[in-house]
């Protein structure tokens, strides 16, 4: 065979192969086109499209580590707070504190309103020891309907804006803060506002039947005024409470709040509590009691409030007072860093006096 056939031989071999190799060749997909997140703003700050749905989720929290020390010559005289950030109770010296929360979002629309479900997880530890991770608060909302476990009614409205909460300072001073499995309803128009909520009483009382919480009032740009009612089904008593809220023109964020409360027994779930100073009746309900608070915004960055608050026994216990200074300052976005200090008097006992200093990041 001349070197002429043997090319044209080995040329037509090679492209036999080829085309055999091609034929059995595996074709890799195209790739899947990249869905980039989206911003909703349908809500507010915060909020992202969860990919490929038109639902909105925020994650948001914190994390803080604070510091703080009490001292008291009467161990019976201490603060009873209900539930915030003064855990007084402890020998003279230092407590620490560091807290890590983080909040899932998830809105969508719907044709009986805007669908929600929130959930939060929290830990603490105070300086010794891992501390365990817990589901705090769980619920779902459709429209004006929220059922789950967080906050009572009582503390926060839901809708009532400025009716929530105590004082201006984080620890609200003594406001029956409480968290509750609720299922309730609320509507605002105009300005009005309405809630009524059904709380599980644990139960007590019949055992089928549950708390009951009404709020009404009326919220606008200058502050808001409302009024709130609760039945403790196991206890067979009411508590009410009437509070205004007025914020102080051309001053934006400083305001005055002023709330009282009414409480017809000293056992009722949404009485507010107060140290009684009395062996086995250190902390008690009082039977009436009336809080006043002021929050001045000095700058963009900081701003304090000052706070006192009177307690009146039922027959056979004393009245106390509890007086409250609070210090915010936000050096740089996100991150704050808060004072508060605290001092409460039982008549017929000596008072007490505490304080902290958090640091927070907010994200």
């Amino acid at each position: 065979m001349n070197i002429r056939g043997l090319l044209l031989g080995s040329a037509a071999a090679l492209a036999a192969a080829t085309g055999a190799n091609a034929a059995d060749a595996v074709m890799a997909p195209e790739p899947e086109p990249v869905e980039y997140v989206r911003v909703c703003d349908a809500y507010g700050a915060g909020f992202f499209y969860i990919p490929g749905t038109e639902t909105c989720l925020q994650i948001s929290g914190y994390i803080w580590y604070q510091f703080g020390a009490e001292g008291w010559e009467n161990a019976g005289d201490t603060y009873a707070y209900q539930g915030q950030s003064h855990p007084f109770g402890f020998d003279d010296g230092w407590y620490k504190n560091i807290e890590a929360r983080v909040n899932f979002d998830a809105r969508s629309e719907t044709e009986w309103g805007t669908l929600r479900s929130y959930i939060r997880f929290q830990a603490s530890w105070n300086g010794v020891g891992d501390g365990a991770v817990a589901a705090d608060q769980a619920y779902i909302e459709l429209g004006g309907f929220r059922a789950g476990y967080t906050e009572s009614a009582w503390v926060d409205s839901q809708v009532g804006g400025v009716s929530s909460w105590g004082s201006h300072s984080w620890s609200g001073m003594s406001y029956g803060w409480q968290q509750r499995a609720v299922m309730a309803y609320s509507f605002q128009s105009n300005g009005f506002f309405g809630v009524l909520s059904l709380e599980d009483d644990a139960l007590a009382g019949e055992g089928y039947l549950p708390d009951v919480v009404a709020i009404v009032g009326y919220s606008a740009g200058w502050g808001g005024v409302w009024g709130k009612a609760a039945y403790d089904e196991g206890d067979d008593s009411f508590a009410a409470s009437l509070g205004a809220q007025f914020n102080i023109p051309n001053m934006n964020g400083s305001s005055l709040r002023v709330i009282g409360w009414y409480s017809e027994t000293a056992t009722n779930k949404y009485g507010i509590l107060y140290d009684a100073g009395l062996p086995l009746f250190n902390v008690q309900a009082a039977e009436w009691s009336i809080m006043a608070s002021y929050n001045h915004v000095f700058t963009d960055t900081f701003s304090a409030s000052v706070a006192g608050q009177y307690f009146a026994g039922f027959t056979g216990f004393p009245d106390a007072y509890l007086a409250e200074l609070s210090l915010v300052w936000l050096p740089v976005t996100n991150f704050e860093v808060r004072s508060e200090i605290a001092y409460a008097k039982t008549d017929g006992f000596d008072g007490t006096a505490s304080g902290w200093l958090r640091f927070t990041r907010y994200f």
